[in-house]
Parts: C-alpha cells; structure tokens; sequence
C-alpha cells in the first residue's frame, strides 16, 4: 500500500528496464531538463550529467570520463577537463570507499552522511600498514601546508593542486620517513574527511589534488534525515525503480539506515513504492519485489528508440517495435552506473554471464555492449597504431556491427579520434 491507503503501482520486468534505462540518461525521454547540444559549453552539460547522476564510478579515469559523455552527446574529454578545472566536477570518496565524480556541490554533504560507516574500519587499517596517529597526523600537516599555497606547483595561469608524486616529494623534503604503502591511504583520508579533492586536471591527464574549502566555492548543505532523504531520492531518480538492498549497497549504509533514507523521501513524496510482477502478472512478494522510483518517472507516455549518440527526444516520442525506451545499441564504459548502480541487475544482465562482465568476480567491471538496455558482451579497444575495437558477445548473442556503428562513431567523436573500425 502506498502511504496515502492506495495500490502501489506494479511494473513488469521489460517496464522495469525502460524506466532504468532512461533514468540512466541512456535512452530518449528520461532527462527532459537536461541540457541539449546546443545549449550551453560543453563542460556545463558535462556537470550536468554528474549533477544528475549524483555519483558516478570513477576509480577508472578513463572509463569515468566515458561514462559522463555517453550521456552528453557532442562532448569531448576536453570538456570533462574543463569542467574539473572550472570547480563544476571533483573526483573523491563520497561513499563506500571508493572513487567517484560528483558535483563539486554534493561533495561535502554526502560524505557527512556516510562517513562513519567508512571511517570506522580506518585505525585498523593503519595498523595493518604499519602507520601511527602520530606519522598520519604528520603526514596530514605537510599535505595540507603544500596545498595551501596560493598558486599551486604550476605556471602562471596553469591549474593549481599538485598530484600523487608531488604530494609525496612534499612528505619527503620534510622530513618525513613514509612507505609507499602509505600514501593512498593519506590521500584517502584526506578526501575522506572533507580536507581535499581532486579538482583541476594537471599535466598527466588526471585530476590534481587541491583543498576543498578552496576549491568548492558553494557547498550544498544538508545533514541528518534530510541528507538521508536525498541520497535516496537521487539514487533513484537518475537509476529508476531499486530496492533497499540496492541502496544500502551503494551508499554503504546499513540495511536499516537505507530504509530510513527511503521511508524520509516517501513521505516528503520524493519517493513512491512500486510492485514488481512477475511472468504471470501477479506482484512479486516479500522484499524481492519492493522498489521505490521518482514519481514523476511513473506513468508517463511511451518513449521511443532514437540511436546511440541522439540527444534525449522527450516523453513524447512513439514506442518502437523492438524495446520501447531501452531500444538500441551502446558501447558503455567499464563500471558504468548502467550493472554499478545496482545490486540486483538481473533486469539488464543475465545473471549466468555476471563472470564475463566480472572476471573471476574480482571487482573489476569490463565494458559492456548493450542492446535494447540488456548487456550481450563486452568490448575493448585494442593496442596499436590505428584504433580498433574489439567485440566479444556472449555465447550465443551477436554483435551487429552495422547496429554498433554509430555507438563506435559517437565513442570516437568523444575521444577526438580521426576514425575507429571494429578489429576483425
């Protein structure tokens, strides 16, 4: 029952895989105030999308920046560097310990809503290394003392922050006797707890590390049951229906707080319940079939199957024969929110092929074909001189070259490539 005595509103599994796939910025009519091509630089809509997105994978640079793209056509790597370097975009540990780019505003407020479940496990952690408070506290001291310079290690006019290796040399010339094993986790809890971010992309390619109360210019501010709220009605909004599960994992709060987080945005209508059937048509039972989606992605008008790289078309598009909303195909980064997002992804993955998207369930997510929103394979481009990509469907599944041409086109565009060809 929803909270006002009515029916919560039931979806099938197919319906289950629009809705997601169009929250996800992956096919038309999910986004309709999302910034279209021309509308803006290409950084703003880059933003956007991380905006939108609330969190996005980002442990893998490469990958992180093609998945903040796929959903901004007529973007470039170059845009995602220049809206790092405008202050719009940070990459940092916002929840669960790991990597994501976020919105440079949403930073600060989803750590403080997550952190004492990451934080907690960190002593034991420095005991494992071998670290003392006293070394960490050290360590933190010079960090910070190096990135409170006021112009930062590069030329005039250059992004300021420094990377790992020029943070460490700072340790080094103080004094500081450290093992190398040491410094992800310094920089770590720097990030963790609020003190630093990566922001401008310095030389290497990658985002420098620069103080965050430098940096972020105006913080969004939220705290308690209100940030709870909003992580759940975020997550949702930009991953379609999920279930508690699925948001505990990927907030890493507790089942129990996950709950919490959802009954908040239910009552403030942020939230609705939804029902999902199964093949008879009959409500699945028990918590397996409980989901919350953003009410406003409910009910609305069919959507159509515009190509991969075609800007959203709006709610008013007409169905295509072959997949509704989720139809088409896509070349999508590793770790892409599209499995990440989710703890039960049988909607877009069989589940007798999760170990070819994850090899030896190691954690390490490999990119993904999709077609008409279901994963079929994986791809990756190859060493070498030309650019060429190589397809590897699962078995029994195909990969339509012709289908996939202009998803190959749009990747290419994206990472100003003069031209790119599937490897035969």
């Amino acid at each position: 029952m929803t909270p006002g005595g009515g029916t919560a509103q039931t979806l099938r599994t197919d319906e289950l895989l629009e809705l997601r796939m169009r929250a996800l910025g992956l096919a038309p009519g999910g986004w309709e105030t999302a910034p279209p091509e021309d509308s803006g630089p290409g950084s703003e809509r880059i933003a956007a999308v991380a905006r939108r997105m609330l969190a996005v994978q980002g442990q893998d640079w490469r990958s992180a920046r093609w998945a903040l793209g796929v959903r901004a056509p007529g973007t470039t790597m170059r845009d995602v560097a220049e809206a790092f370097d405008a202050g719009l975009i940070v990459r940092s540990w916002p929840m669960r310990g790991t990597v994501h780019v976020v919105a440079a505003e949403d930073i600060g407020w989803m750590q403080a809503a997550t952190n004492h479940r990451v934080l907690a496990g960190a002593a034991k952690r420095r005991a494992f290394l071998g670290m003392s408070d006293a070394a960490l506290d050290r360590l933190v001291e010079v960090s910070l003392r190096a990135l409170d310079e006021p112009d930062g290690p590069g030329e005039p006019g250059e992004p300021a922050g420094l990377d790992r290796d020029a943070l460490a040399e700072r340790w080094t010339a103080a004094g500081i006797e450290w093992q190398s094993s040491w410094r992800y986790h310094v920089i770590w809890w720097l990030c963790q707890n609020g003190l630093a971010v990566f922001g401008p992309v310095g030389d290497s390619g990658e985002p420098r590390l620069v103080r965050a109360e430098r940096w972020i210019r105006a913080p969004r501010e939220l705290a308690g049951d209100a940030a709870l709220g909003a992580l759940a009605a975020r997550y949702a909004a930009a991953r379609g229906p999920i279930r508690d599960r699925d948001l505990a994992w990927w907030t890493g709060l507790t089942l129990a707080e996950a709950r919490v987080a959802l009954r908040v945005a239910e009552e403030s209508g942020t939230l609705a319940s939804v029902r999902l059937r199964d093949a008879a048509g009959d409500p699945v039972s028990g918590a397996a079939g409980a989901l919350w989606a953003d009410p406003a992605q409910l009910g609305g008008a069919p959507l159509g199957g515009d190509p991969p790289g075609d800007a959203p078309s709006g709610a008013g598009a007409s169905r295509t024969a072959a997949g509704g909303a989720a139809a088409g195909w896509r070349l999508l980064a590793a770790f892409d929110e599209h499995l990440l997002g989710y703890t039960d992804r049988s909607a877009q993955l069989d589940p007798a092929h999760f170990e070819r998207i994850v090899p030896g369930r190691n954690g390490m997510f490999l990119a993904t074909i999709v077609r008409d929103g279901r994963v079929v394979g994986t791809w990756k481009r190859l060493p070498g001189k030309h650019v060429r990509v190589a397809l590897s469907p699962f078995p029994g599944a195909r990969a339509n070259r012709r289908a996939l041409a202009p998803a190959l086109a749009f990747w290419a565009r994206f990472h100003a490539l003069d031209g790119a060809a599937f490897a035969d």
